[in-house]
């Protein structure tokens, strides 16, 4: 029922501001995730560093979590943008590992969101040889990536 109910927001948001837009669902990281595709411009409502998208996404959530509290939280998406992004940063999580044992030395990644943070530290923790610590206040807070000794 929840489900139905966001999608039929959803499609509501697009239709409203004149995008036929097909819709994607399914269970992704714990969570419900939709992906709008087919839009004519989709960097709008991406925005920069996805800050529109971001913001759709804790409407939707805010939204659902009236229906029924015990609702998965939304992952809202567009044209695979943050599936795109998780990729790129899994592969920079990746990268500094290895360059971290090379040099053995600790790696500090650049300044990212909280939920790029999460990806990283995801990604490296079962890595047996190395360790992430988040570092900064916000909006500098960035990953360090060590060795294990």
């Amino acid at each position: 029922m929840v489900e139905e109910k966001v999608l039929e927001l959803v499609t509501e948001i697009f239709q409203s501001v004149g995008e036929d837009v097909r819709i994607v669902k399914g269970r992704k990281f714990d969570g419900f995730y939709v992906d709008i595709q087919n839009l004519k411009e989709p960097a709008i409502f991406i925005g920069k560093n996805g800050i529109v998208l971001r913001s759709m996404q804790y409407i939707l959530n805010v939204y659902a979590h009236r229906l029924d509290q015990n609702f998965p939280t939304i992952i809202l998406d567009v044209n695979g943008y943050k599936m795109d992004q998780f990729e790129m940063l899994k592969t920079i999580a990746i990268n500094a590992a290895l360059r971290a044992k090379r040099l053995k030395e600790p790696v500090e990644l650049k300044p990212m969101s909280a939920s790029a943070r999460r990806i990283i530290h995801i990604t490296l923790k079962n890595y047996p040889d190395v360790w992430t610590r988040s570092i900064g206040k916000e909006p500098r807070r960035r990953v360090i990536v060590d060795v294990k000794k």
